[in-house]
């Protein structure tokens, strides 16, 4: 089914996902942000309704190691009250059955989401892709995969929800030079040492301990944006558990929080971001500790980056503004453009 888009006021979305990290999920950002546009929005939660999810006997792991269906008993009278124009399965390796979506695509259009791809391809979003009118995917580098499997496939546009991500006062238990939020991965235990035997770095997250790392756990909701606010230097690292580097949706959350961040190199984030102008940019260790320690010298300077930064994602980068490019994709039958920014919508 085609979507006939005039404007997000006159669409009716039925939204499906869970949302695993509360508060701050990007799943309910996008949730969120979609709200914003105008468009009448029925939140389908989930992690409420556990009943209405079918993972064939595996232990329910929103996607990771196979694809979570939707049980139609439950989620057809949702679609039959509540009439949608689109129906967004959102993350967590969400798919109706395919003989399910085939009946719901004759008069609804379905857009399929995955955040956690190219991690997640082989075990779940290949097998549900091909269910959905449109589906995104976080990393570009799987287009072609995709596509090969006869997918009507675009690259997921990372976005944030100014309503939520926004800089809240510092708190002085926070105070700290650098700071880094995200688990500990393998090719990340190198650079937090480092930033750890030089300036005064906090960590969060999990799976640093198994390192030799202390962390100072998880944290969630409106204090998270506190910490952010806290920090000189917020470190974003680009790659997934597998070592696959994609665009964090961190790099545009963190920035809506207020936060200075330094990640690495990476050529799909010069689509958003101007390296030295709105965010720092690092290819080894040794260049973010030299980085580190020069915008800590120049505060005026990390100010810029930091202000601009907050600028280009505010004026760019929120699901208000992006939202209604996805809806636009809707309304092609194929494929048309591979572009991350969807560009000529």
């Amino acid at each position: 089914m085609q979507l006939t888009f005039t404007s997000p006021s006159a669409l009716r979305i039925l939204h499906i996902g869970g949302y695993w990290r509360g508060l701050n999920d990007v799943v309910r950002q996008m949730m969120l942000g979609l709200c914003s546009t105008g468009a009448t929005v029925f939140e389908y939660n989930t992690d409420d309704h556990p009943q209405a999810l079918d993972t064939e006997g595996r232990p329910y792991d929103r996607g990771t190691f196979g694809p979570v269906w939707l049980r139609e008993e439950h989620l057809q009278p949702v679609i039959d009250e509540f009439r949608p124009d689109l129906i967004v399965c959102n993350a967590g390796g969400l798919s109706f059955r395919p003989a399910h979506a085939l009946q719901i695509r004759k008069r609804i259009c379905l857009l399929g989401i995955a955040l956690s791809d190219p991690d997640v391809f082989e075990p779940a979003t290949s097998k549900i892709a091909t269910n959905f009118d449109v589906y995104l995917t976080n990393s570009e580098a799987m287009i072609p995969q995709y596509r090969a499997l006869g997918v009507n496939v675009h690259q997921w546009p990372p976005a944030t929800y100014e309503g939520f991500y926004r800089p809240l006062p510092p708190k002085p238990e926070y105070r700290c030079e650098v700071l880094i939020f995200g688990n500990g991965y393998p090719d990340r235990v190198p650079p937090a040492r480092a930033l750890l035997q030089r300036f005064q770095t906090h960590v969060y997250g999990e799976l640093w301990g198994d390192y030799g790392i202390a962390s100072r756990g998880l944290v969630f909701g409106e204090e998270s944006l506190h910490i952010l606010s806290s920090a000189c230097i917020t470190v974003v690292f680009c790659k997934t558990s597998g070592g696959h580097p994609i665009i964090k949706p961190y790099l545009f959350d963190y920035p809506a929080g207020g936060a200075l961040i330094a990640t690495n190199y990476l050529p799909a984030v010069e689509l958003y971001f101007i390296y030295g102008k709105e965010l720092i940019g690092f290819e080894t260790t040794g260049e973010l500790l030299e980085k580190v320690r020069f915008y800590l010298d120049h505060p005026e300077q990390a100010e810029q980056i930091r202000a601009a930064g907050r600028a280009r994602v505010l004026q760019e980068h929120t699901w208000q503004h992006v939202w209604p490019r996805i809806f636009r994709l809707g309304e092609q039958p194929a494929a048309r453009s591979t572009s991350p920014v969807f560009s000529g919508l």
